[in-house]
């Protein structure tokens, strides 16, 4: 008799160890993993949420870079954004990971069309605003 406990019992557990990894099992994850492209603008702020607001009101961006590339590009990469007339000054910031930081001071404030034409100009062609989804600087 107590053998055949036992056995119920183990019968038991083992029927609901099985039924609850059949439940776990079914649970589907649907995770999507894009690879970022090089030279991608990442600007990471709260104001950015609006993004014709934040670009005509704003006269010190800083923003980073995704896999810039060597020193030669990033310094190629600044000169182009200093060319502009309405640039007062770019800085080179930190490299942290494979993102290098820039910061871009205006003499006054423009719009996101200029900015957009700005970028493109220095051969960064996507863009990324906070967690949104990565665009063409043209479509921002």
């Amino acid at each position: 008799m107590k053998i055949l406990k036992t056995l119920s019992v183990s019968f038991l557990l083992g029927a609901a160890m099985i039924n609850s990894t059949a439940n776990a099992s079914t649970i589907n994850t649907v995770i999507n993993f894009s690879e970022i492209p090089a030279k991608t603008v990442c600007i990471k702020n709260p104001s950015a949420a609006d993004v014709n607001k934040f670009f005509s009101e704003t006269t010190v961006l800083s923003f980073e870079v995704y896999k810039a590339g060597s020193k030669e590009e990033i310094t190629k990469i600044i000169n182009l954004l200093k060319k502009d007339a309405a640039v007062e000054s770019v800085t080179e910031g930190k490299l942290t990971g494979d993102y290098q930081s820039i910061t871009l001071t205006l003499k006054s404030a423009k719009n996101k069309a200029w900015f957009a034409a700005v970028f493109k100009k220095a051969g960064l062609n996507t863009i990324r605003i906070n967690n949104n989804p990565i665009v063409e600087v043209d479509k921002m």
